[in-house]
């Protein structure tokens, strides 16, 4: 007879698996705008500087509090395809924005003064969308596999 090992893996989940709150994504987003919008404002509000190190410090709370029980999810969300393809359309996204707005700026001059503000509420725009979406097909494919009915 022959005996098989036993692998340790995460426990079945019974039910249909809910996704992570909106609130989440928007946070996502927040950090990675974080920076162009402290760059910014930092030479008028010297306190914007830290925004980055604040939403990361939320991010760390977060994760080990609210988030502990899903933490498996979320690591297979982002390790996902579907995750890596939005990491590689944020840096396109985010290339094309500095070098689209520096030759834009250099013949419109007020818009070089906001390019930073420009950057950072595109990309917040962008990577909450697409985290959301990422999310939502994940959930979608692994709800219907587990619920053929749905």
């Amino acid at each position: 007879m022959q005996e098989t090992a036993f692998v340790p893996g995460p426990k079945p989940v019974n039910g249909k698996i809910t996704g992570l709150p909106g609130w989440y994504f928007v946070l996502v987003g927040l950090l990675v705008a974080s920076n162009d919008l402290s760059t910014q404002f930092a030479d008028r509000y010297s306190w914007v500087a830290y925004l980055p190190l604040a939403l990361v410090a939320v991010h760390l709370v977060l994760w080990f509090t609210l988030l502990s029980q899903r933490r498996q999810y979320l690591r297979a969300v982002w390790r996902s395809k579907q995750a890596l393809g939005l990491v590689a359309v944020l840096f396109a996204v985010r290339l094309g924005l500095q070098f689209g707005l520096a030759a834009l700026t250099d013949s419109v001059a007020p818009l070089h003064s906001y390019t930073h503000l420009i950057i950072g509420l595109v990309m917040l725009v962008v990577t909450t969308a697409g985290a959301w979406f990422d999310q939502w097909l994940v959930l979608r494919v692994v709800n219907k596999q587990q619920h053929p009915g749905f």
